[in-house]
């Protein structure tokens, strides 16, 4: 039995090694969502992004095909599946940016990436039966810990907290925990890359109706580079590539797992901000930083 796991944990470790890449690219892009966040409404800016990940999605599809590196695969059910997780993956990014425009000022993303584990947690408890061992439940603790400490919960008021902006930032969290779910039922009807094509391909037609009032395709050249340079980030690499990891991982290690790695996302967020914008960051957000790569250790060590 122990030789058993030690050669899951073995297989393992390639996935997480790209899952955790993939946590650091999430947290490059606040940088670049800081950047372009008033160049265009909001609204037209998730419809960019997801469109564009959506038409980068076929060169990659047809040179992973032709490289053969993933094997290609489809049927009717991952159809139906890809529905409502591009519903959900349109919805969060709505709901993401409602947060951020009525919600906690500059600590929204970090309320996400805190509370988003936990609901998948919950949601895998209740839907999945899923048992989970002391150590992680232990993790679990830790990282919401870490994450009130990063947001600095102690500043905000009562009203600041419970103010109904952020009731936007739970609904994203919650709608991120079913769309984590439901791609792991749909990648059993499709490889992990074309259940990510199709999602974002839904999820890019539910976007465009949220847009439709700014003129998304006529008003394209209103931009400036530097807003293309980075949307090009967001959603090529970001979306693309970075997010469709995050699928994979969902497929191969299950929801609760790939979801803790999510802690990593405004550790990595923290410490670029101090590079690129130069912010200082206190002791206590540090520490809540410590106690959320301590949390991802905790609820994926194979250690009772």
């Amino acid at each position: 039995m122990h030789s058993l796991q030690q050669s899951e944990n073995s297989n393992d470790v390639p996935v997480v090694l790209a899952l955790v890449t993939a946590m650091l690219f999430w947290g490059a892009s606040w940088i670049s969502g800081k950047i372009i966040a008033d160049m265009a409404p909001a609204k037209l800016t998730v419809f960019y992004r997801l469109a564009l990940a959506t038409v980068s999605m076929l060169p990659i599809l047809f040179f992973v095909h032709k490289l053969k590196l993933v094997k290609l695969r489809f049927s009717q059910p991952a159809m139906l599946w890809s529905l409502p997780a591009g519903l959900l993956l349109a919805g969060y990014n709505q709901l993401f940016f409602l947060g951020l425009h009525d919600g906690l000022p500059g600590k929204g993303g970090m309320l996400v990436t805190t509370i988003n584990p936990i609901m998948t947690f919950a949601l895998a408890a209740i839907f999945n039966q899923q048992k989970f061992r002391p150590l992680q439940l232990v993790g679990m603790l830790l990282g919401l810990t870490g994450g009130m400490m990063m947001i600095e919960i102690w500043h905000f008021d009562h009203q600041q907290v419970f103010a109904s902006g952020n009731l936007f930032f739970i609904l994203a969290a919650l709608s991120w925990a079913f769309l984590t779910l439901v791609s792991q039922r749909g990648t059993q009807f499709a490889d992990f890359m074309t259940f990510s094509a199709l999602m974002y391909l839904w999820a890019s037609i539910l976007s465009y109706i949220f847009a439709v009032e700014h003129s998304p395709l006529s008003s394209i050249s209103h931009y400036p580079a530097l807003y293309w340079q980075h949307m090009l980030f967001l959603s090529v690499i970001v979306v693309s590539i970075a997010t469709s990891v995050f699928f994979l991982a969902n497929q191969k290690i299950g929801p609760s797992r790939s979801s803790s790695f999510i802690f990593v996302v405004p550790v990595t967020a923290m410490g670029l901000s101090v590079w690129y914008f130069d912010e200082t960051i206190p002791l206590s957000v540090a520490f809540g930083g410590a106690f959320a790569l301590a949390a991802v250790y905790l609820i994926n060590t194979s250690k009772q």
